[in-house]
């Protein structure tokens, strides 16, 4: 091989190195996340991800997320390469503060019929698709509890799922 076709050769090495320890642009990612993310219909106030995450398409990592509601969470990026991501809320990683949820069961309940329903929530409730949250509920005709599930892992809450016992 000539010398010019060497120094090709080592230089396209030198690249290929230097490609494969490029780091993920973190600021960009948490600056997407802030835009694309809710919880319990919250935005993304503070975003924190890993800063040595390499670049590497198809590979994942988690950031840790707070939201304007208080809710704390972690959201998954897959990398799709060129500067393309995904963001997913990690599957019960969601916590949502209960009077968040109180004020929407509330609501829920006055819509369905109930007088002025107190709702009683415990304090920080895990966000988890298919099961159920059970809150202490009181109003003019006595006490008794309200269930609910989530539609989603973003902590909303499914309407049709709440009923009352008691």
């Amino acid at each position: 091989m000539t010398k010019p076709g060497l120094a090709l050769l080592a230089l396209l090495a030198l690249i290929a190195v230097g490609c494969g320890n490029a780091k993920v642009d973190t600021a960009g990612v948490e600056n997407g996340i802030k835009q694309q993310v809710t919880a319990a219909g919250s935005p993304v106030s503070k975003v924190d991800c890993p800063s040595d995450v390499k670049v590497e398409k198809g590979a994942t990592f988690k950031c840790s997320v707070t939201f304007e509601n208080g809710a704390t969470g972690k959201v998954q990026v897959l990398q799709e390469g060129g500067h393309h991501y995904v963001y997913s809320l990690a599957p019960g990683s969601v916590q949502v503060p209960g009077s968040v949820l109180e004020k929407k069961i509330q609501q829920q309940l006055t819509q369905q019929g109930a007088t002025n329903p107190a709702v009683n929530c415990p304090d920080n409730i895990i966000v988890k698709v298919g099961t159920y949250v059970v809150c202490d509920v009181s109003g003019p005709k006595g006490k008794g509890t309200v269930k609910f599930t989530f539609s989603d892992a973003s902590g909303t809450v499914d309407t049709s799922s709440v009923s009352t016992t008691g």
